[in-house]
Formats: structure tokens, C-alpha cells, sequence
């Protein structure tokens, strides 16, 4: 089963094309990942150094290369991209895009190795990469506020692991382990090729991949066989609070939500809860918790689709906290007895159609969101079209409904120093 999809936008110059490698991990694979990942960007048989990599994208008119981890819900992915320029944009018709599908097929399938084992100094160079990732996760406070409300909320779950994994297993992998895990995660993964972009000239960009990888890309592994569903979980009967102290002025206040009985046609009503709740400039606690009452200088709301959770978090002083709680408590009151006025509600369903009209503009979005669909919906035909058209469709009673299903679950406050 070969995975190759193609999105075709003419108002592009470019084509982006990303090879996915998505996987259920455990925490020693989570953390393996994050540092193959790491090595494969800077070194391949072909290319041995990161200068070597840089020079020849140059050459190719400043293609740009990268590899990115990240999570969607309890799934791990590797996702190796290129970017280059459609050659009729180019003089003399320069192929640069076939140059780009060799030069990933060198980086995935030709690494720098020798006896079985990466590169010792490479490995150790990228080991240190990452281990100052996860030992500075605490220097962005609002960012560690939300990863640990994931980490709470989610503890027994992949999805609850930090992205680049933990210390200890980091610092003990070897360079011949690191490759062992290479080859299970290019045997073991779900295998899928993304092209956005301009494919004037490249429509059989598939045939083209399909040559260059052989049977490499031939995956064994089918999105049926992921797991990226939502936990069940029981029903909560106390909100747990977790306190850490923390030697900085501000605090940051974390509200753990979880939704009961959400199914996957939740996803736009959800989405559109919010926006009303708080994701946009206009939400309920950007206007209540920030502008009226002045308890926060940030304070917004996150929706994790494949978790159907919700994360509130806001910047604050020590000594508002419980005020904090009590007016956020509030706003979800109101969206749940259905206190939500027109302005409110269409300005959320505005924001949200604005920011599908701007995924249109992006082939790195569109590409994003097509590798969602395929992994929530088995659907990898869902268009933005469609998804402005299924955040129209929402009515306020949907929004009301759904909100009566939105529980909380977890408080985390960090740290800040008190005046009382």
C-alpha cells in the first residue's frame, strides 16, 4: 500500500512535499524520535554535514528542508519536507522539484552510518540539542503551563509525553541503539507523501515518487491501524488542584476540560465553542477575564481535536487566582445556560471562516490538514470549502449542547510570588 496524495494550487510558485512516518510510541520511542529526527536533518551518506545539506539547497534556489516531529493526540509523526520552486518559474525550465524528491529519498532511506550505527559525534552533538530542549521547557512559563496541564490530563497517554521525551532516556541512548530505532520506525510506521503546492508540469508527481522510493514507501501499516481515537475516562468527581511552586513574579493558571461523549461530527461545533470561549479577541474571556475584570494579561482557550479536551490557560498574579477561577468558571456558565449575545457568535464563526480562508493560503497548512483528516476521518477528501461550510452550519443551541457535555477536570497553577 503506497500513501501519495496531491493538492494542486495554482496560485503557488512552489511545491511542498513532506514524507510522513506516523506511529503509536511508547515513552522510550517518544524520546528516540525526537533525536532521530534530529540526526536525520543534519547528515546523510550523501550529504555528510549540515553545511554540505545548506549548500546544496542553495543550489537549488533556496529549496528549504527540515524535519519536524509533532503529535496528533496519542500519534507520534515524523514528517521530513522539502520546498522548491515549480520549474516553470525557473529559467530554462530547471527540474529543481525532481532534485528535491532525490535529495529525500537520500536523507530517509541513505543515513550517514557505518558497522549498524550512526555517527557517533553527530549523535552526541544532537543528543545535546535536544536534552537543552526538555531541560529549558521551563524557561517559557505559559508554555510549560499548558504542556503540563497535557502532561495531568493525560498521564497514562502518549499524547502526555513532553515531544522530545525524557532526560534520562536521551542521555542513555547509543548511536548503534539510535539506528536499530531508525529501522523499526521505517518498517513499523504508517507512510505517507504529501505534494502542495503548484503542480503545473508534475502531474504524475506520484509516478515521479513512486520511481525514486520503489517499494521503500510500500507501507505495511494503514491509518486503520492507528490508534488516535480519545481515551475513555470515568465520570470526574472532584476538580484535582496541583501547586508548583515557581521563583518568578507572574503565575501562570492552567483549567483542564474534558468533553463526555464527543464523537468526531462534534468537530465544528466544538471548534466554534472555542472561539467563543476564548481563542479569539472577541471571546468571552479575553473580553471578561482580561478587558473587565484586568485578571490576566493573557489568558486563551485551546481545543485538542483528537483528545477532545480543552486547555484554558492564563497569565496572572498569585493573588488573583481564585478570582481568576471564579470569572472563567463564569463565562463557561453563561455559553452553558446560553448566554451568548449575536455579536458574540458570529463574530467566533468570522474568526474562524478567516482563519480557514488563510489555510487556503498555505500549502504547509493545507498539507497539515489533509494528514488530520485522514487520520481522525479516514478522509483525506474534506476541503476547506467544506469545513467553512460545516462552521456555518453550527447553530447557538449546538454550541449550548455541546457546552453541557465540556467538564472540568484539573486546576494547575504555577508558582508567583504573593503580596499578601
Amino acid at each position: 500500500m503506497i500513501n501519495i496524495y496531491k493538492i494542486n494550487k495554482d496560485k503557488f510558485k512552489t511545491i511542498y512535499l513532506s514524507i510522513n512516518f506516523t506511529m503509536n510510541v511508547n515513552e522510550e520511542e517518544n524520546s528516540r524520535n525526537a533525536l532521530l529526527a534530529s540526526v536525520l536533518s543534519k547528515s546523510c551518506e550523501k550529504f555528510k554535514t549540515q553545511k554540505q545539506i545548506e549548500n546544496y539547497m542553495y543550489s537549488l534556489y533556496g529549496a528549504e528542508f527540515d524535519v519536524n516531529v509533532e503529535k496528533y493526540g496519542d500519534l507520534y509523526n515524523i514528517e521530513f519536507l522539502i520546498e522548491g520552486i515549480n520549474k516553470k518559474f525557473l529559467p530554462d525550465n530547471q527540474d529543481i522539484v525532481s532534485k528535491c524528491i532525490d535529495f529525500l529519498y537520500n536523507i530517509v532511506y541513505k543515513p550517514n552510518v557505518v558497522n549498524d550505527s550512526f555517527n557517533e559525534e553527530i549523535v552526541k552533538r544532537e543528543k545535546e540539542f535536544i536534552l537543552d530542549k526538555i531541560r529549558t521547557k521551563k524557561d517559557d512559563k505559559l508554555r510549560y503551563g499548558v504542556t503540563k496541564m497535557e502532561e495531568l490530563m493525560c498521564y497514562s497517554e502518549s499524547f502526555g509525553m513532553y515531544l522530545y521525551g525524557d532526560e534520562k532516556i536521551v542521555e542513555n541512548i547509543t548511536a548503534k541503539e539510535l539506528y536499530a530505532h531508525y529501522l523499526h520506525v521505517i518498517n513499523n510506521s504508517c507512510i505517507s507523501i504529501i505534494a502542495s503546492g503548484n503542480l503545473e508540469g508534475y502531474e504524475n508527481i506520484e509516478e515521479q515518487v513512486k520511481e525514486v522510493f520503489n517499494e521503500k514507501i510500500n507501507t505495511n501499516v494503514s491509518y486503520e491501524d492507528l490508534i488516535c481515537d480519545s481515551h475513555i475516562k470515568g465520570k470526574i468527581e472532584d476538580v484535582e488542584e496541583t501547586i508548583e511552586e515557581s521563583d518568578t513574579y507572574q503565575s501562570v493558571l492552567s483549567m483542564g476540560f474534558r468533553v463526555e461523549d464527543a464523537t468526531k461530527e462534534d468537530f465544528y461545533v466544538l471548534n466554534l465553542y472555542n472561539a467563543i470561549l476564548g481563542a479569539t479577541p472577541s471571546s468571552k474571556l479575553f473580553q471578561n477575564v482580561r478587558e473587565r475584570e484586568s485578571l490576566a494579561y493573557t489568558v486563551r482557550s485551546r481545543f485538542y481535536r483528537f483528545k477532545n479536551i480543552f486547555v484554558i490557560f492564563a497569565g496572572i498574579e498569585r493573588d488573583n487566582y481564585k478570582k481568576a477561577v471564579q470569572v472563567i468558571n463564569e463565562q463557561i456558565e453563561d455559553i452553558k445556560n446560553g448566554n451568548i449575545t449575536n455579536d458574540e457568535f458570529f463574530a467566533a464563526k468570522e474568526s474562524l471562516i478567516a482563519d480557514l480562508k488563510e489555510w487556503d493560503d498555505s500549502k504547509i497548512a493545507l498539507s497539515k490538514m489533509l494528514l488530520a483528516n485522514m487520520l481522525l476521518y479516514k478522509n483525506n477528501n474534506i476541503s476547506v470549502d467544506d469545513m467553512i461550510e460545516g462552521i456555518s452550519n453550527v447553530s447557538k443551541d449546538d454550541v449550548v449542547n455541546i457546552a453541557n457535555k465540556i467538564i472540568l477536570e484539573r486546576v494547575f497553577l504555577l508558582g508567583g510570588a504573593s503580596n499578601e
